[in-house]
């Protein structure tokens, strides 16, 4: 029997991921971040297993394992600490993030406030440049990845994550509207903006079909198909059974931005290509209207804690649920 060690048991990734492990007959170890319980899904599945004081001691702890899946490893140091159990693991996966990409101007997902949006091809291949290395959080995952690279290690290139679990869940700038029965929702660019969805799901799926295979290399994971944000608005409230207006807010003031801006609006497209992956045989995985029903009533079912559930919306800088700001901008 194969084993493998997950670590971030609590997240989205992990969620996915370790059902589909046991279901192929796998034997899982799970470990959580910052003493999180294993998801009561997850523990008929998993054995949860402490976390040692490093990623290799808590490898060599369980006697090694076939696979190793890491969502969270996020620099060199961290790929370091991984690579001293090198001789205790059969293949890494770890998971990297489509902002390491820069255009033909040096311009990045990270960096667009101060340089301008990124111009990408209309498919972004795992040939497109890269940030340099360094710290920070795209320029650490480049580093990450060299510190990988010609190792046993799968590295899955991922776009806009989502899953039952995510702690940063853009769906729920839609989610939430529909709750509150808002009626009218207003989209930047009539939505139009791509911003390539990457589901838990999906991304299980291709970590597994790896593990399984032993491919290793450099991969972009997304769903098969990029959807624009008000395609994106269309699929969730069409899970919710909500009806709702997608109505453009192209033409306010300059200071009233934030209307219709939403967590995928990006100036210019952000599309990843699969094509590398699939050409060894992997499916895709699902679709994002597949996904949504079940995804929709989990988040759904966070709306009376989703300001301590979903933190990062309390980053934004603004308040993504101004619907003072829209009803004045839009109702006579």
């Amino acid at each position: 029997m194969s084993k493998a060690l997950v670590f971030g048991a609590s997240g989205q990734m992990a969620r996915a991921l370790v059902p589909l492990l046991a279901e192929r007959g796998w034997q899982v170890d799970a470990v959580t971040r910052a003493g999180r319980d294993v998801p009561d899904a997850l523990a008929p599945l998993a054995r949860a297993v402490p976390m040692a004081a490093s990623r290799a001691a808590t490898i060599q702890a369980g006697g090694g394992y076939d696979a190793v899946f890491d969502p969270m490893a996020m620099d060199a140091s961290e790929a370091a600490d991984l690579l001293q159990a090198a001789s205790d693991v059969g293949q890494f996966c770890v998971i990297s993030t489509a902002s390491v990409y820069a255009d033909a101007q040096g311009r990045s997902l990270e960096s667009s406030g101060e340089t301008g949006f990124p111009r990408f091809p209309r498919l972004i291949t795992e040939a497109q440049m890269t940030v340099a290395a360094g710290d920070g959080y795209s320029s650490g995952k480049v580093a990450m990845e060299l510190a990988l690279l010609h190792s046993k290690t799968t590295i899955l290139r991922a776009g806009a994550i989502y899953g039952i679990g995510a702690r940063h869940p853009r769906e729920w700038w839609f989610v939430k509207r529909a709750l509150d029965g808002r009626a009218r929702v207003p989209l930047v660019d009539q939505g139009r903006n791509v911003f390539h969805t990457s589901s838990a799901a999906g991304i299980a799926s291709l970590a597994a079909f790896c593990f399984e295979g032993g491919h290793c290399g450099l991969f972009n994971v997304a769903d098969p198909q990029p959807l624009t944000v008000a395609q994106i608005g269309h699929a969730v409230f069409e899970a919710m059974g909500h009806q709702a207006d997608l109505i453009s807010a192209d033409d306010l003031p300059e200071a009233e931005w934030q209307v219709g801006y939403t967590p995928f609006s990006c100036e210019n497209p952000v599309r990843l290509s699969t094509a590398r992956a699939r050409g060894l045989g992997w499916d895709g995985g699902p679709s994002y209207e597949s996904l949504m029903p079940d995804y929709t009533a989990w988040l759904a079912s966070r709306s009376a804690t989703w300001e301590i559930d979903f933190p990062a919306f309390a980053a934004y800088g603004y308040d993504a649920f101004d619907y003072a700001a829209e009803d004045a901008a839009f109702l006579p």
